[in-house]
């Protein structure tokens, strides 16, 4: 559980009206295992969500938050090499506090705007007695910009959960939903048969659609910021995918089958209309050729290759980078 999961778990405790502490990551400097923006909760029966990195770091930070859970003071403290057990050398400035019913405010608006596709900021000031978050909401649709401080005040983007669609519920589909889903992305599944598209199939999937191949837009409105992965029942039916799909921009496309079957494939979205430019951007075979055989095993190849994907930027944004922006639309 990560991101916007997190932040939904958080609101979900104080809204029931028990007691939940976040140790969050604010800046790091060298090498570190998380970088800012990694949250970790922990809930008034103990129960840990997230992770700040593991090993000996996160260790005194689960000591601090069971500490906070009882005495309700916030903590912030760095966790370097020669006072923690850091074998990479880097550090990590974190703060730990419990959250409140003025957090449940920002909380909420945070997770309303982005359930309705816009974007905002919450802002926590580390420099007050009582660090509290508030909510900023983007007069425009923004990129995703990286958790960082400015001063003492930690900012961190919320939106949307990156959305996946699946074009297919077959046996990859089904061993790849919940792939996906563990790494944070919200899940929709496509598929033209009764049978298959049927929620209780997919039970990791934010939505299952049944809809008609030959004509997707009926059923599902994709955008650039979306990852789209086909894999039907037939050739013809991927081709028509495919074709359609391009016609968004998705920020990742791929599509199962062999590279003979890449040939033909370019040739009948090229008959379409699909520049050479689309066609080259289509991820087929798809995934990482690392021998994969069962549906499990090729889920996971998939899963790596859209985990590459979605960070393709992040070594040119330095150590603190943590998130990926969406295609302007």
């Amino acid at each position: 559980m990560e991101g916007i999961s997190l932040l939904r778990a958080a609101a979900g405790e104080l809204e029931a009206g028990r007691k939940v502490v976040e140790c969050v990551v604010l800046a790091t400097r060298g090498s570190a295992a998380r970088h800012a923006g990694a949250r970790m909760l922990t809930l008034e029966d103990g129960t840990l969500l997230g992770t700040v990195g593991g090993g000996t770091p996160e260790l005194r930070c689960r000591e601090m938050s069971r500490e906070c859970l009882l005495d309700g003071r916030p903590r912030r403290v760095t966790m370097e090499r020669g006072v923690v057990d850091i074998a990479c050398g880097g550090a990590q400035d974190l703060g730990v506090r419990a959250l409140s019913q003025a957090d449940l405010v920002a909380l909420t608006a945070a997770l309303d705007a982005a359930d309705a596709g816009r974007t905002g900021r919450l802002l926590v000031d580390w420099s007050a007695p009582e660090p509290v978050a508030t909510y900023e909401p983007d007069d425009v649709p923004t990129h995703v910009g990286d958790p960082h401080l400015e001063g003492d005040v930690f900012v961190e983007t919320v939106a949307a959960a990156e959305r996946a669609v699946i074009f297919g519920g077959g046996h990859v589909g089904r061993a790849l939903v919940p792939a996906l889903a563990a790494i944070d992305f919200e899940v929709t599944v496509f598929d033209d048969r009764p049978d298959v598209a049927k929620p209780e199939n997919f039970p990791a999937a934010s939505r299952v659609i049944l809809g008609d191949f030959a004509n997707i837009d009926e059923g599902i409105e994709l955008t650039p910021c979306d990852y789209v992965i086909v894999m039907t029942h037939g050739h013809v039916a991927d081709e028509q995918v495919v074709a359609q799909a391009m016609r968004h921009n998705p920020c990742y496309l791929g599509c199962m089958g062999s590279r003979n079957k890449r040939r033909v494939l370019e040739k009948v979205v090229a008959d379409a209309g699909a520049t050479p430019e689309q066609i080259a951007a289509v991820d087929l075979p798809i995934g990482y050729s690392i021998g994969a055989v069962t549906p499990a095993e090729i889920a996971v190849s998939i899963a790596a290759k859209v985990i590459e994907v979605r960070h393709a930027g992040d070594a040119d944004k330095g150590p603190s980078h943590v998130s990926h922006a969406c295609p302007s639309m």
